[in-house]
């Protein structure tokens, strides 16, 4: 077993490259992170194995997604529907992990005294990792996982060579195809971010995340090559710190709903009363930084939607 492959990507491209090209070149590169850290995954040492596999897929997709011109239509919807499925499949594995990892820091949310009083919720949730990682190894290790990487392999391979009819920006310059989705992601974000106030729900702010990570995705693995640094970097970075936001918003919305779920678990456990209360008072705690977090959602995002930054994105994306 190697050790953790990050899914940064060092492949080289240039501007005046066949976006089907470049598209290729950089979805092997993940598909390598891919495959070389599932056997990390499995053996669930280091956490950080899954993470960086689940990194690549999310990346995969969004090259998916937002350069799907440059791919054949029908085997590509076969592929999105298998890459979201190994997402989805793996994604209860990486947020008990992330629970276990980080129960420290949810425990610190608590009055000290109340701290120790959690100790039944730290056994459960390790009971339920220990449960899922177990179904992350059928998942890794099923055919279904096989064949998808054999044959998205094999995809990317032949790319270039596959006929044009139904890939219309497939020999058109990565520079333009890349520029062109760049600009629109972020209108549609300064759009969605627009609407956003202290009373809207939930599922904005989460879709507003998700869109900010495909742009960030766009730039990491695109911009910074093909476009000016001066204008990408400080992009990237306000991208960060809304991301950073939001996410904490969406954290803690799912920790909420995940320590309610444990009660029942938790109650008849030896000191499972004093844990039980102790997670009420977790779920307020949890409930008033998701508040805060929205409070707080108004700067970060002038920042990356200001007017100076509305032009720099046009003219040179745009």
């Amino acid at each position: 077993m190697t050790g953790v492959q990050k899914a940064k990507v060092d492949v080289s491209i240039d501007p005046d490259q066949r976006a089907d090209a470049a598209a290729a070149s950089i979805l092997r590169r993940l598909l390598t992170v891919l495959a070389d850290n599932v056997d990390g995954a499995i053996g669930g040492e280091d956490i950080e194995y899954l993470h960086q596999l689940r990194i690549a897929v999310r990346r995969s997709r969004t090259v998916q997604r937002q350069l799907r011109r440059v791919f054949p239509t029908v085997e590509l919807a076969g592929f999105r529907s298998d890459f979201r499925w190994l997402q989805r499949a793996t994604g209860d594995a990486r947020d008990l992990d992330v629970y276990v990892d980080e129960f420290g820091s949810l425990a610190r949310l608590l009055p000290e005294a109340l701290r120790d009083d959690l100790q039944p919720m730290r056994t459960v949730l390790i009971e339920h990792r220990l449960a899922v990682h177990e179904a992350l190894e059928l998942t890794l290790r099923s055919r279904r996982t096989e064949e998808l990487l054999d044959d998205w392999e094999r995809l990317l391979e032949s790319l270039v060579e596959l006929p044009l009819d139904d890939r219309p920006d497939a020999a058109r310059t990565i520079s333009e195809v890349c520029g062109e989705r760049i600009a629109k992601v972020y209108r549609r974000i300064v759009s969605m971010g627009q609407a956003i106030s202290d009373s809207s729900p939930p599922e904005e702010f989460h879709e507003l995340r998700k869109t900010g990570k495909e742009l960030r995705y766009l730039l990491e693995l695109f911009g910074v090559q093909l476009f000016n640094a001066d204008i990408v970097g400080p992009l990237v970075d306000s991208l960060k710190d809304l991301q950073e936001l939001l996410g904490r918003h969406q954290d803690r919305e799912v920790q909420v709903v995940m320590v309610r779920s444990l009660n029942a678990e938790v109650a008849p456990r030896p000191g499972g009363g004093a844990a039980c209360l102790a997670m009420g008072t977790l779920v307020a705690r949890l409930r008033d930084d998701e508040l805060a977090a929205r409070r707080e959602f108004a700067e970060p995002f002038a920042e990356l939607a200001s007017a100076d930054r509305r032009d720099a994105v046009n003219d040179t994306f745009g």
